[in-house]
């Protein structure tokens, strides 16, 4: 069903309330150094900026930051993105940049209201046009273009995301978002259940802003701050509609969430929201183990550089393979984070019988995992890596494991059969369990074997032996009897299945 969202702030039950403040003014109650923040400010005036900033005076149009660029510099962090806004139409900046001849890139923003000025042929802008969501459907919007900064604030999701800066320095906060960040606070503007059912999305991004943002924890819920407590009830009241949103839109965030401050905390309240249910996770996550994964990350200096990806946090809440599968199937990973998160999965409990073994036992694991299984995926070290960060080992053996590389392995298929003159039908299952079989020599030796020493004859016969082969015949002899060196597993299977 249709969420309309009707004209006028007054319809909505959102009164904002504008404060206007210099922003040296607007710091102090963030608990950020005036000077610091002034600095970053400036820093962000190049003079492609400068240009873009006079093009919008001399037309007569406003043009200010917006969002999440204004809330990093109120917390003393430098924007890594700039988003403005502005109160030109789309058709105006068009041509208004046409007219000053600088050149527009991406037109596939223009139905929402967003331009993409190239100024100097060096830096990309994002301007957008002031709008309220005129339709909503929980997933997309229709939107409708307005000068009037209030209604563009009013459809923002949280306060502390609907501030603007003009590029005087003048800060303009209309839902005292100001305030809640100094006081470390996530809130919708307006009513919760209101925002979230515009864009359902916005129930993740609440809690990745939470853990950003926010001091306090929200598990357990019972002693969670009240405002908290009323946006977590909105959160379950509207749940289900994720249900309706892209896998990959709701990985972007989950990654995030996952990957920032306290992830067992948000997950748990996610879980008791009814949220994990309809996102591709386990109704009940093992939120436990993910708490006892990052208890085990290393805080020393020298390993701070060291942090699981993602996919390394997520399989601690999956209990089996079956849950994997169902997650990939709603998320939809890339192939290097489902690789990462097969490898943790099938190696993690044998990884954590060894952790009150000898350090020498324990770097013998890994590095076989490393030489054992890299010829057929060379990324295999990397998974090596966040299993050890998964398993609370790295200050003890990521120095050792992060520099050592296992040589190549010293036979292939060819060097076997043409050393052991084997004549194989069939050979690609058969040779590759005697590569396999190889390979495990080669562990023994501590990867010291050589093409030589792994071609032995004793080898060949031990590796034929396991292999359970009674017919072995030279590519060269003519004879049948019992010694000869061929395997042909094949017509032993065709006879078989004619005794039968």
């Amino acid at each position: 069903m249709l969420h309309r969202c009707l004209s006028g702030l007054a319809k909505r039950s959102i009164i904002p309330r504008l404060v206007v403040m210099q922003l040296d003014e607007a710091t102090s109650a963030t608990s950020s150094s005036n000077t610091d923040v002034r600095d970053r400010f400036k820093s962000l005036f190049t003079p492609n900026l400068q240009q873009l900033s006079s093009i919008f005076a001399k037309h007569g149009f406003e043009l200010r930051l917006a969002g999440g660029a204004v809330r990093d510099l109120l917390m003393s962090k430098t924007p890594h993105d700039l988003d403005f806004a502005t109160t030109a139409t789309p058709e105006e900046m068009v041509s208004m940049f046409n007219a000053e001849g600088v050149r527009m890139i991406n037109s596939n923003g223009l139905a929402h209201g967003t331009v993409t000025a190239r100024i100097g042929d060096a830096e990309n802008f994002e301007v957008t046009t002031l709008r309220i969501d005129r339709v909503t459907d929980g997933r997309h919007a229709i939107v409708e273009f307005t000068r009037d900064w209030a209604l563009d604030a009013s459809r923002r999701d949280l306060t502390i995301n609907a501030m603007f800066l003009d590029l005087e320095g003048q800060l303009y906060d209309y839902f005292n978002g100001r305030n809640d960040l100094a006081t470390r606070r996530v809130r919708f503007v307006g009513d919760a259940g209101d925002r979230i059912r515009e864009d359902y999305l916005r129930i993740l991004r609440y809690f990745r802003f939470h853990g950003r943002i926010a001091e306090r924890r929200l598990m357990p819920i019972s002693v969670a701050d009240e405002a908290d407590k009323e946006t977590l009830a909105a959160v379950a009241q509207n749940a289900a509609g994720l249900g309706g949103i892209a896998g990959e839109r709701i990985w972007v965030e989950l990654k995030q969430i996952l990957a920032g401050r306290r992830p067992d905390d948000l997950i748990g309240a996610m879980a008791s929201c009814g949220v994990c249910a309809f996102i591709g996770l386990p109704a009940e996550p093992n939120v436990q183990e993910l708490g006892v994964v990052l208890n085990r990350l290393p805080l020393t200096p020298t390993m701070s550089e060291y942090r699981p990806v993602p996919a390394v946090f997520l399989a601690a809440l999956l209990r089996s393979n079956d849950e994997l599968e169902t997650a990939h199937a709603r998320l939809k990973f890339s192939n290097e984070e489902l690789g990462v998160l097969r490898f943790v999965l099938e190696h993690r409990g044998a990884a954590l019988a060894l952790v009150d073994n000898s350090v020498e036992e324990q770097r013998d694991f890994y590095q076989d995992l490393a030489a054992l299984t890299s010829g057929k995926d060379p990324r295999t070290k990397q998974r090596v890596v966040q299993l050890l960060l998964y398993t609370g080992q790295a200050a003890t053996l990521l120095p050792t494991i992060s520099q050592w590389w296992p040589p190549k392995f010293p036979v292939n298929g060819h060097s076997i059969l043409s050393n052991w003159r084997l004549s194989i039908a069939g050979k690609g299952p058969i040779l590759g369990q005697i590569i396999d079989l190889l390979r495990l020599e080669w562990r023994d030796s501590r990867y010291t074997a050589d093409e030589a020493t792994l071609l032995r004859e004793e080898v060949r016969v031990r590796v034929l032996t396991q292999l359970g082969q009674s017919t072995v015949k030279r590519s060269n002899d003519s004879s049948d009897d019992a010694t000869c060196d061929t395997i042909d597993r094949s017509d032993k299977t065709k006879k078989k299945s004619k005794n039968k």
